[in-house]
């Protein structure tokens, strides 16, 4: 996009976000014909036709989705590099938005941020609570610089990149005097109804694609849940069953165990927690300060001093 003028890719930006030209004009400042003439330039410079004019307004080609997609990236990192310069120089702090899973929120996110904290003051930060499924697509719109999550390397969108940091351990859950608490078999539990976050790639459906690598059917009847509360809520009432990560039984803050939760002894797959980012953007300083010590952290609570070899 270098040979590319900026007023031109905001004139392409603004006619997405407001589906007219009078509408994209008006947010510009500009004439309609002003508008219009950015439009037709940037399209000669791609060669391809950028907008599709009806009667319900303006919507992209294909083409032009690709490259509004691109523009909002490199406003992204323009952003990114202005709040860098300008903390340098003392006029203003820089910037950082991360996406974090719940699982990072209820273990190591405090030690992280206190000690982001002493390196890097006066960096304003923005913290997301978030699954693959929501982080992925604010990544891609440059409204992230990167999220620390759970995700399956072979299925991660080809626009991003997957660091592996640490593998952790997950379990069957259930309230403490569940009628199968003592079963050691995945078939028992799958009358129960089970809480599953169901998005593409999530370990939820990672362990129902384990099921049916074993021959077993799905659970009779599973709730669709993406909040850590209320599956922790639900299961510690009710005989509805779950799967959660190691650190909820591990980490003494949590205290799973305490609040009358139980794990039964299946073994279910490990989960790969990493960094997800864009490809082939560089962090900020500020951003690989902060996944560097996410990376630290995770490795020490799951006692791993590197990734395991071959893994």
């Amino acid at each position: 996009m270098s040979g590319m003028k900026q007023h031109h890719l905001n004139a392409l930006l603004a006619v997405a976000e407001t589906g007219t030209i009078r509408g994209a004009a008006r947010q510009l400042n500009l004439s309609q014909a002003a508008l219009t003439k950015s439009l037709k330039a940037l399209e000669g410079e791609v060669g391809a036709e950028l907008l599709i004019r009806s009667y319900r307004g303006v919507e992209l080609t294909a083409a032009g989705k690709i490259l509004q997609d691109r523009a909002k990236v490199a406003h992204r990192q323009l952003d990114i590099a202005r709040s860098e310069i300008q903390a340098l120089t003392g006029q203003g702090h820089a910037r950082l938005a991360v996406g974090v899973t719940p699982m990072v929120v209820l273990s190591v996110l405090s030690d992280v941020c206190t000690h982001f904290r002493r390196l890097k003051p006066q960096v304003a930060l923005n913290l997301r609570e978030g699954l693959p499924s929501l982080v992925a697509p604010a990544l891609l719109d440059g409204e992230l610089d990167f999220a620390v999550v759970m995700a399956q390397p072979g299925l991660v969108p080809d626009a991003l990149s997957f660091e592996p940091l640490v593998r952790t351990p997950f379990y069957v859950a259930g309230r403490k005097g569940h009628p199968m608490a003592h079963t050691a078999h995945i078939a028992d539990l799958l009358d129960y109804e089970w809480i599953f976050s169901l998005h593409a790639g999530s370990y939820s459906e990672r362990v129902l694609n384990w099921m049916a690598d074993r021959g077993l059917a799905p659970p009779a009847r599973i709730l669709d849940c993406n909040s850590t509360l209320t599956n922790w809520q639900l299961i510690s009432s009710t005989d509805m069953l779950t799967v959660l990560p190691a650190v909820f039984f591990d980490a003494p803050s949590i205290g799973a165990q305490a609040a009358g939760i139980i794990r039964f002894d299946i073994d279910l797959p490990d989960a790969v927690l990493g960094i997800l980012r864009l490809k082939n953007v560089p962090l900020s300083a500020a951003a690989m300060t902060l996944a560097d010590l996410f990376g630290l952290y995770l490795k020490r609570q799951s006692g791993k001093a590197s990734w395991p070899a071959g893994s």
